[in-house]
């Protein structure tokens, strides 16, 4: 038997004829064709025109990225986490983006990589002081030079003696981790080995007599 299905959309209610196309909103729970959120052109117009987006701001922080968004209607979406994906150049958030507003984040998130990358460490050098402190020369991807960084250790911190940038600040500690690493490794390698313990012989006249195993007894672990 054919039945007739009215078209209502899922979101104003109305029912609808569609004009290029069915839009429906995924629902992994839905069991029937007659349970699927239909949605009508007024609102997927309404929508896409909902996300026009105006600023695109990323963060990562323990390998989490995130970015706040700000809509030309002055809608704040902060700290959402997301995933760029690169073969669709696409950026994929909690929230229903249109494929247009989609690729624009994308278009954000590129530069952001672009900045990450140019801020990156590229070479380190270090040299302590006679007073006991350090001194870095900085270069990163970017070409920027930072020379004759003074700091300190102090109680597990390290201290600059001027104001740098957060990200030349946060590789100067990596870089300087793996310095301090590298003179422990060193230091170590150059100290002498122990010497193993050295196995004191049994006289002859103390090995067990009998059932032992004794230079005249069958060993059948080899013998002495």
């Amino acid at each position: 038997m054919i039945r007739t299905l009215p078209l209502l959309c899922s979101r104003c209610g109305k029912e609808f004829i569609p004009q290029h196309g069915l839009y429906y909103q995924d629902d992994f729970s839905v069991q029937n064709f007659k349970d699927i959120k239909l949605v009508c052109d007024q609102c997927i117009a309404e929508w896409k025109n909902k996300w026009q987006i105006t600023d695109a701001e990323y963060k990562e922080h323990n390998y989490v990225l995130t970015v706040t968004i700000t809509l030309k209607d002055g809608t704040v979406y902060k700290d959402m986490d997301c995933t760029p994906i690169e073969e669709t150049e696409s950026v994929i958030t909690g929230e229903d983006i249109p494929p247009e507003a989609q690729h624009k984040l994308y278009e954000y998130y590129i530069a952001f990589a672009k900045e990450q990358e140019a801020h990156q460490i590229k070479d380190c050098f270090f040299e302590k002081t006679d007073e006991g402190k350090f001194v870095a020369d900085i270069t990163t991807n970017g070409g920027e030079k930072f020379e004759k960084l003074a700091f300190a250790l102090e109680e597990g911190y390290l201290k600059l003696e001027q104001d740098v940038p957060q990200y030349v600040m946060d590789g100067l500690i990596n870089a300087f981790k793996s310095y301090l690493a590298q003179e422990q490794m060193l230091s170590t390698s150059t100290q002498p080995a122990p010497r193993p313990p050295q196995r004191k012989t049994m006289p002859e006249s103390q090995w067990p007599l009998g059932g032992g195993y004794g230079r005249n007894n069958k060993n059948p672990f080899g013998g002495f």
